[in-house]
């Protein structure tokens, strides 16, 4: 076939997403269960965000006066530091809410399936917005399940809530209380300026950066690289932030990064943890090939989780988990003509990641962090099968 034939042979594609309208008595349902509520919830999913219908969801979210909790490639649907976010005080508002609505968000792992201590002993009743219908009750019993696409649903919520009440002034303001001394609590940790650096000191900065740069794409992944980063570094504009998503999946930073930059043109920060950037890392030959407006920021703490592990086994081989001491990274994009900086305070990552985000060149930052500042992410090790014997 040649080339002109294989132009005609090709089909336009007619609404490739058409409407999914949800019906309406689920629509009235899931308001009239979420006006009951003495202690609402709102919990904002990759889904809302990839819907695209922002200036809905924000109405809602606002006419509604309800708490949000933004899942992290959520984040920026509504800022972070909006009045209503309650994303400093997660634990608080997942243990003690008693309805929680679901918009693009999946009872998953990542939310303990809606069960456990993460959801506390208060009875709930979950209200879900889903375009797929399997996903309601999938893991606990969903009292108003609300099936379409995410902007019809939002529009058809809104245009059905007519006079609406704001929830207990007693629930919103305990929220605000502990949102706010969880931020004054975390304050001086971010604001540390440790030789050697730890996470909070080095996420303090670049918290900053995208404080001061919110149309930039902030890639994130790694143990506690993207377990601290996502509470940490706020964002304030949707679709902005990318990370490992639901299934965890480690080495997608870099390929994200040369995506964001070229779909967009957009500055484009990738912070790494170590390991993390071991799956693909060779991938900044393609950053400096292509001459993309990417700074990646390596937290490099000479292994997974801490760099002080001990090989258990009492050979004289280096634990597992634990990498080259002194490892240079920065050098590696200095082979292929980028920028290399080797960071070790929080004042100098500060200097660095600012020039590179400015000049918009290849640049890559080895930011040194403290070898015995990680800890197992998620706690995995209390998983492990346990000696009976050893516990006697």
């Amino acid at each position: 076939m040649n080339a002109e034939a294989g132009r005609k042979s090709l089909v336009k594609g007619i609404d490739a997403a058409p409407a999914q309208i949800p019906a309406p008595a689920s629509i009235k349902r899931a308001l009239d269960v979420l006006k009951s509520a003495k202690k609402p919830l709102i919990i904002l999913g990759k889904g809302a965000a990839y819907a695209q219908a922002d200036d809905a969801i924000k109405s809602f979210v606002e006419k509604s006066g309800v708490p949000f909790l933004p899942m992290s490639m959520a984040k920026g649907l509504l800022p972070d530091t909006h009045p209503q976010c309650a994303g400093a005080a997660r634990s608080t508002v997942l243990q003690q809410s008693d309805v929680v609505m679901l918009i693009g968000a999946r009872l998953n792992w990542l939310l303990s399936h809606g069960k456990g201590k993460t959801w506390g002993s208060a009875p709930k009743k979950f209200i879900q917005v889903d375009i797929e219908p399997k996903e309601m009750d999938s893991n606990v019993e969903i009292v108003a399940p609300v099936v379409g696409d995410i902007g019809s649903c939002v529009d058809a919520l809104l245009g059905a809530m007519g006079t609406w009440s704001a929830p207990p002034a007693e629930w919103t303001d305990a929220v605000k209380a502990k949102r706010e001394e969880n931020v004054a609590k975390m304050a001086p940790r971010l604001m540390n300026n440790n030789i050697p650096m730890d996470y909070h000191g080095a996420l303090g900065v670049l918290k900053n950066v995208i404080k001061e740069r919110p149309d930039a794409i902030l890639i994130n992944e790694g143990a506690n690289t993207l377990d601290l980063a996502r509470g940490v570094i706020d964002m304030y504009q949707p679709r902005k932030r990318l990370d490992v998503g639901t299934w965890g999946i480690m080495g997608i930073g870099m390929g994200q990064a040369i995506a964001a930059a070229v779909e967009t043109g957009k500055p484009v920060l990738a912070v790494e943890g170590d390991s993390a950037f071991g799956f693909s890392g060779m991938e900044v030959e393609t950053i400096c090939r292509y001459d993309l407006p990417i700074c990646v920021v390596i937290f490099n703490n000479s292994g997974i989780y801490r760099g002080t592990d001990v090989n258990s086994s009492g050979s004289a081989d280096p634990a597992t988990t634990v990498f080259v001491k002194n490892a240079r990274y920065d050098k590696m994009m200095e082979a292929f003509g980028g920028v290399g900086v080797n960071a070790t305070s929080p004042d100098e990552l500060k200097r660095a990641v600012n020039q590179a985000m400015d000049s918009g060149k290849p640049t890559l930052i080895n930011a040194v962090i403290d070898p015995a500042a990680g800890s197992e992410s998620g706690r995995i090790g209390n998983l492990n099968p346990q000696s009976a014997l050893k516990k006697k």
